[in-house]
């Protein structure tokens, strides 16, 4: 009896969900090498982590999370690869820009690097390093199936889905994940089914290790009355701003350790040593924040006083000291600190108000659930990857479907009035890649006119008569001329359009009456060999020239090229071309 063969997309659908099963295993790979180096580090030591009870062990505080940066920044030295910092921004321009770019070498030595971090008591989040480990066993899987292209970015960004779903327990979240934030948001419903399949998978094997429950506990959900949706409707503002201050903090504290000078090697050792100093002050701050979620989901009430002052510390310390963490070189990604702090916003608000109108709102803990979503959606600007990531994670009813759209809603609403982009969306944009414009725009923002132009351009003396530019037409098949005074210097340009209306007899009766000078375009529009192709292309738009001449920056009036949007179609087709062919090498250099 013979197999009925399979179909390509059948086979493709297959190999998503041994992605997805081996993006699972990822997870409980990470999650176990965290614990390891939690236990080389603290020895175990539970209570570091947790936001009220931590004895008093300031050397163990101090010392952990520095010892644990200086293993990163030795990582990092003696491996001679970029291994700290917040890495999933290079992950998300691999994938989109560059997917043959992604090495399961790099790859490895961040997660290693992340979970150094985590263990030793860092203030981070798992989202980045897993997303970026399921990413490159995927990568390595597809090259494995001699996989390029198209094919090769939709199995990474499965493999991110799988990782993701299974370390949050969280498939729904998995995927809306990969849709929003590792795919910049081009929906393509073939690609959404086979991450679907991909994140199932995940899941499944997830529960099988790990168990069905929620990763954390909370009351069922409960909305008083209508009149409760303003204080949810606060919250969301709150959150907002609070989530704008987190990414200017972010990056200012990246930029002050950049312009240090203490060497990288001790970068990562001096942040570790901040934080080990804030959390002698203020516990709670190390490590994900997943012990001070568990402590505000599962508190009946918040009483006002000195509890609510040290939620509010904890809200500072816990925002300076991830920007701390992951400024100086420290591993790991934003979701963890933003749940966290999320969670202590939610319960000081719901706690003002349950003192303030105790009849009319419910309890602090479920303000807590709501500020999850809030805050992380200020922060990664992924609406829906907020919302069901919160609802799969504490396993809460539709009850709670209401309160936290208004509340992430209203969060967008202000953190885009002081941040337009997120912390992703930033960190890309400072080396010129825009994800969100279109996988076309941010190709060309990379190519500069120079690359694209003709270099080899049709020209004419200024002087040029009449019959000599009618001769053009019979023999060049120039679409236009750059017009050139004695000393080749710019005058303007004549398209074959402006000839067209010389004919043989009305250019013989013209003569040396009508020379190119007077005929052609003189107010022209001119680029830079070194401006990038959106500029380019946006002075055609704008100007309705077809051509533009490019000139010498040091002599704005010296040709070196014409550019047309033909040549900048070939660039773009090219560049796109080269990155699909570069597959190959780095296959063979990651084999090596």
């Amino acid at each position: 009896m013979r197999l009925p063969k399979l179909e390509p997309e059948t086979k493709f659908l297959i190999l998503a969900a041994a992605i997805g099963a081996a993006g699972a295993l990822v997870d409980a790979g990470f999650r176990a090498l965290i614990a390891l180096s939690h236990r080389v580090f603290v020895s175990g030591t539970a209570e570091l982590f947790t936001p009220m009870g931590l004895g008093w062990k300031p050397l163990l505080v101090l010392l952990a999370p520095a010892l644990g940066g200086l293993a990163v920044g030795a990582l990092g030295r003696f491996s001679h690869t970029e291994v700290g910092g917040y890495a999933l921004p290079a992950f998300l321009e691999k994938v989109n820009l560059n997917a043959a770019g992604l090495t399961l070498k790099s790859t490895v030595l961040r997660g290693l690097a992340a979970a150094l971090t985590l263990g030793s008591g860092g203030s981070a989040g798992v989202e980045g390093p897993i997303a970026s480990l399921g990413g490159g066993i995927a990568a390595w899987i597809a090259r494995a199936r001699q996989l390029v292209g198209e094919r090769l970015r939709v199995l990474i960004a499965c493999g991110s889905s799988a990782a993701v779903a299974a370390a949050y327990g969280a498939p729904i979240a998995g995927v809306f994940f990969t849709q929003e934030i590792v795919l910049a948001g081009n929906y393509d419903l073939q690609n959404f089914v086979r991450v679907v399949v991909a994140s199932g998978s995940a899941t499944v094997v997830a529960r099988a290790i790990r168990g069905d429950a929620p990763l954390f506990e909370v009351a069922p959900f409960q909305l008083i009355g209508p009149s409760e949706l303003l204080f949810y409707l606060a919250l969301g503002l709150a959150c907002g701003f609070c989530g704008a201050t987190f990414s200017r903090l972010f990056f200012r504290t990246k930029r002050l350790f950049a312009s240090s000078r203490v060497p990288p090697l001790w970068q990562p050792a001096l942040g570790g040593a901040l934080v080990g100093a804030i959390a002698i002050f203020v516990p709670g701050v190390l490590g994900i924040g997943h012990e001070v979620i568990e402590s505000v989901l599962g508190a009946d009430s918040i009483a006002l006083g000195g509890l609510t002052l040290a939620l509010v510390l904890l809200v500072v310390g816990k925002l300076i000291a991830t920007c701390i963490t992951i400024g100086s070189g420290g591993a790991g990604g934003i979701f963890g600190p933003s749940l966290c702090l999320g969670a202590v916003l939610g319960a000081l608000v719901g706690s003002v108000a349950d003192h303030f109108w105790h009849a009319q709102t419910s309890i602090p803990a479920h303000y807590a659930l709501v500020g999850m979503g809030a805050f992380l959606a200020a922060t990664v600007r992924a609406p829906l990857t907020s919302i069901f990531l919160v609802f799969e994670m504490t396993g809460s009813s539709s009850a709670a479907v209401l309160p936290t759209i208004l509340a992430v809603a209203a969060s967008l609403v202000v953190a885009r009035r002081f941040e337009r982009r997120s912390i992703d969306d930033t960190e890309l944009a400072g080396r010129g890649v825009h994800l969100h414009q279109g996988r076309e725009v941010t190709v060309l923002a990379g190519v500069t006119c120079g690359e694209a132009m003709d270099r080899e351009f049709a020209s004419v003396p200024a002087t040029a008569s009449a019959p000599e530019l009618q001769a053009l037409l019979a023999h060049s098949k120039a679409n236009a001329y750059v017009v050139l005074d004695f000393e080749d210097r710019l005058v303007g340009i004549l398209s074959v359009q402006d000839l067209r209306v010389l004919d043989p007899a009305t250019a013989e009766q013209l003569g040396s009456l009508a020379i190119a000078s007077e005929l052609c375009e003189r107010n022209v529009i001119t680029v830079f060999e070194d401006e990038p192709l959106t500029a380019a292309l946006s002075k055609i738009d704008q100007h309705g020239f077809r051509q533009l001449p490019v000139v010498d920056r040091a002599d704005p009036r010296r040709v070196v090229g014409l550019l047309e949007r033909r040549h900048v179609l070939a660039a773009y087709r090219r560049h796109l071309a080269l990155r699909d062919s570069d597959s190959a090498a780095n296959r063979d250099a990651s084999a090596t």
